[in-house]
């Protein structure tokens, strides 16, 4: 078992380096220590990392729900804590007492460390501020990586493209960070918003004000995923205007580091987001001679990359927690068209399994009225 010292200094290496843990570290510790006890009886083997890991879903949870919103809308994501409880191979009424354990945990959390520094990243007005939280979530979030489709083919695409792997991992973080977009057609930064809006209900004025703030900056995000454009002027070191094949005019582009007025070539390839009405490099930048500039077709490209995702979901089956043998491309891909049965999927109730509704004498009846969220 970890000391309190040796607790801390792990706590923090799993958070992101300008995240101050210091807030909540000693609260985390005391579940760290029941949890570990609760194991050592009820658990075969263990490690401490695997404890961490449920550590972390429920900072999580207590902090911003946004790992609930994809366990309720994945069936391959199931119940979290109770494929944590089936992975240490323990009793039923041992996985209750973890349920119950972390759920009383969610209710009586003193304070979130993880939302003040999501907050603050947000409504800092500094777009690498915010470019760093929301890629710390696809690069370290274990709930995320399961809703994401096959990664290969867009980390490769990246990696032609920059020419070595390190580039392109960035790249690719930035793109699911500002691209990529649920089942839901909902992207990171818009499910955050939903969820700080949903928090405001619990917390006081002050922080309320902050969430709500918040909230609206990142609804108010739009990105333009990876495509090639032509660089019309030079404002300064930091700022270009730039062209998009389609012909669309993005004026001052501001760029992370200086670019030379020798510029290797008038074109690049690079990702672009708007974030408090300023528009950003996101990633990095590739600049191409004028030979490869036809021949990088973005909307060709990424339809090929979807074709490809999709088609290898198709090709992977999982078992729901009820026996139900389903692809991943209906879990990743494909919302019931039924408007009520599609309010409950979101909430994770599914009318082709066993659900709450068939121990209350049957499906509800009427209209449901959906609010979003």
């Amino acid at each position: 078992m970890f000391t309190f010292v040796q607790f801390s200094s792990e706590w923090k290496r799993l958070h992101h380096p300008s995240m101050n843990v210091d807030g909540d570290v000693a609260f985390f510790y005391e579940i760290y220590v029941r949890l570990h006890r609760l194991l050592e009886q009820e658990a075969a083997a263990f490690d401490e990392q695997l404890i961490l890991s449920l550590l972390l879903y429920t900072e999580n949870t207590v902090s911003i729900g946004l790992d609930g919103v994809y366990e309720y809308r994945y069936r391959s994501v199931g119940n979290v804590v109770s494929s944590w409880c089936e992975s240490l191979d323990m009793s039923a009424e041992a996985t209750s007492q973890v349920d119950r354990f972390v759920s009383e945990v969610v209710t009586k959390a003193p304070c979130s460390a993880l939302r003040g520094w999501m907050t603050a990243c947000v409504l800092s007005g500094d777009f690498s501020r915010l470019g760093e939280m929301l890629t710390w979530f696809p690069q370290e979030d274990q709930v995320m990586w399961r809703i994401f489709p096959d990664l290969r083919f867009r980390e490769m695409m990246f990696r032609r493209l920059t020419g070595d792997w390190q580039t392109a991992r960035q790249m690719l973080w930035a793109d699911l960070a500002f691209n990529w977009r649920d089942k839901r057609g909902d992207s990171l930064a818009v499910t955050i918003a939903k969820q700080f809006r949903y928090e405001t209900s619990f917390v006081e004025a002050e922080e309320k004000a902050l969430l709500m703030e918040a909230a609206e900056t990142l609804d108010a995000i739009h990105a333009e995923q990876l495509d090639t454009y032509t660089v019309i002027e030079r404002n300064n070191e930091n700022v270009l205007t730039l062209r998009h094949r389609d012909g669309r005019v993005f004026q001052n582009v501001i760029f992370s580091t200086p670019v030379p007025k020798d510029v290797p070539s008038h074109y690049l390839a690079v990702q672009l987001v708007t974030y408090n009405n300023k528009t950003y490099i996101s990633g990095s930048a590739v600049w191409l001679n004028e030979e490869a500039l036809p021949i990088w077709n973005g909307e060709a490209n990424w339809n090929d990359i979807v074709k490809k995702e999709q088609d290898a979901a198709k090709l992977t089956y999982f078992t729901t927690t009820f026996g139900k043998r389903i692809s991943l491309y209906e879990d990743l891909y494909t919302v019931p068209e039924d408007p009520e049965e599609a309010y409950y999927a979101d909430m994770g109730i599914y009318f082709d399994e066993p659900n709450i509704f068939d121990f209350l004498g049957g499906r509800p009846n009427g209209r449901v009225i959906y609010f979003g969220g």
